[in-house]
């Protein structure tokens, strides 16, 4: 028998408009919120026989490594011409010359977050169901890991969700010398910019008082520095009053970290200048309520470096938000939402520079749209739910997992939510009503957690450790 659920009066987000943190009320009908079926992608599961190759070892061909493209329509280019990628910028080809046997996959809206399109040399082509293919490169199959190549204006979030519950996934929104300095420094492993496996920084921004960032410090940031305390030598977790934009810049300056893990508001505001939002958007606020420089952020996070940005928009903004009907007008959440949305499906400036740069990051893992407070806790018994992004960053992630399968638990997640929501769905097609409040945490926690992406390539790993 599930608990029953209440959904609470007030909902606040990880987003800081520049005066407040946005918070409001619940709409007077957000209760229906939840049972909307759209943005919920179809429910998926393990298939009933899974391959016996190691899931880290992408270039298995049970495995399988993919690069995910456009497909552009006209008859200007042949199927075989798609199937190698021909039309592709260089460093796309370059990728694929470097790693054989990687499958060129297309994407064009009428295929939805639901297929996407393998062509073959031979002219014919398949349109093979994301979440229900087998892994793999041969045909018929999907490859477990796969990189999209465009930023969410050309191939949406969408479709990286409904990969990513059981895919690999990562996206690099590059083109031109940004996606050949990416692909280089890929390719040669980063051996032009190290940095110390053994000093990871952690930043941990807490404004106390019922604010989101003190859940989040004890849903993430504190027990990460728990688990990895004794065991990464020089890591620097700084939080309280040190937990300023200038700490976390000297920081990261001092130790060259491969791991930067930072937990606050992401700025949104001002709502009603949207070029400046866009400048701005996700950069985390500090705890004097100061917005890191984006200048600054880039000089100090160094090459070679994996960035988990725990913040409103820290990966950007998509065109519609999901959040549509759930909270009331005229509150400042409502307010955010709606502004950031107006935005358009984008990637927010900082991993879009630091991806870009001369000496990239390895990669930047951050949100679409906010982290809510009300999913962060189990509903039955108030249990911080950051166990599965800790154990990603320290087991998975220092045992050289590639960080497109180190969040596999994570992900997994999203697909029972996915499936409970479809149940409590049935239930409330058959008169009980009383799910609804059960169906909008559900909803909402799946949203949430999904919009949870990885911009880099999804192969990339840790240094080892020593």
């Amino acid at each position: 028998m599930t608990e029953p659920v209440t959904l609470p009066p007030q909902l606040a987000i990880d987003a800081w408009t520049g005066a407040e943190a946005a918070r409001g009320g619940v709409a007077p009908d957000g209760s229906r919120w939840g049972a909307r079926r759209e943005s919920i992608p179809p429910s998926q599961a393990a298939l009933a026989f899974g391959s016996p190759a190691d899931p880290a070892d992408w270039a298995h061909p049970d495995v399988g490594y993919g690069v995910l493209l456009p497909d552009p329509e006209g008859d200007g280019i042949t199927p075989a011409e798609r199937a190698r990628a021909d039309d592709a910028e260089q460093p796309v080809r370059d990728l694929l010359a470097a790693r054989p046997g990687t499958v060129v996959l297309r994407w064009r809206p009428e295929l939805e977050d639901r297929h996407l399109r393998r062509y073959f040399e031979d002219g014919s082509s398949q349109d093979p169901l994301i979440g229900l293919t087998t892994f793999g490169v041969a045909k018929n199959r999907l490859p477990r890991y796969v990189l999209i190549v465009g930023g969410p204006d050309v191939i949406p979030w969408s479709v990286q969700y409904s990969l990513a519950t059981r895919h690999a996934v990562g996206r690099l929104p590059l083109a031109g010398t940004a996606l050949a300095s990416y692909v280089h420094a890929l390719l040669t492993g980063w051996q032009d910019h190290p940095v110390d496996v053994e000093a990871p920084v952690l930043w941990s921004v807490d404004h106390g008082g019922g604010d989101i960032t003190t859940l989040m410090r004890q849903a993430i940031t504190a027990p990460l520095a728990t688990a990895m305390k004794g065991t990464l030598a020089r890591m620097r977790h700084l939080t309280g009053a040190h937990a300023t934009a200038t700490e976390l810049a000297t920081a990261m300056a001092d130790l060259h970290p491969a791991l930067v893990v930072t937990s606050s508001h992401g700025r949104t505001g001002p709502t009603d200048q949207p070029a400046v939002m866009a400048a701005h958007l996700g950069l985390p606020v500090d705890v004097g309520l100061l917005t890191t420089d984006l200048d600054t952020l880039d000089t100090a996070v160094p090459g070679g470096a994996v960035w988990y940005a725990q913040a409103c928009c820290s990966a950007g903004s998509d065109g519609v938000s999901h959040y549509t009907g759930l909270l009331s007008a005229g509150t400042s959440v409502h307010a955010t939402l709606t502004a950031v949305a107006a935005l358009g499906a984008t990637v927010s400036p900082a991993p879009l520079r630091l991806l870009g740069r001369t000496n990239p990051v390895r990669a930047v893992l951050g949100h679409v749209e906010p982290t809510f407070d009300w999913t962060l806790r189990s509903l039955t018994t108030g249990q911080k739910l950051g166990g599965d992004i800790v154990k990603a960053l320290t087991t998975n992630a220092f045992h050289a997992q590639p960080l497109g399968l180190a969040f596999e638990d994570y992900r997994a997640g999203v697909g029972e939510l996915h499936t409970a929501w479809a149940g409590a769905r049935t239930d409330l097609a058959g008169g009980d009503t009383a799910v609804r409040d059960r169906l909008t945490w559900l909803r909402l926690t799946a949203l949430d957690r999904q919009s949870l992406v990885l911009l880099g390539d999804p192969t990339v790993t840790l240094p080892p450790l020593p």
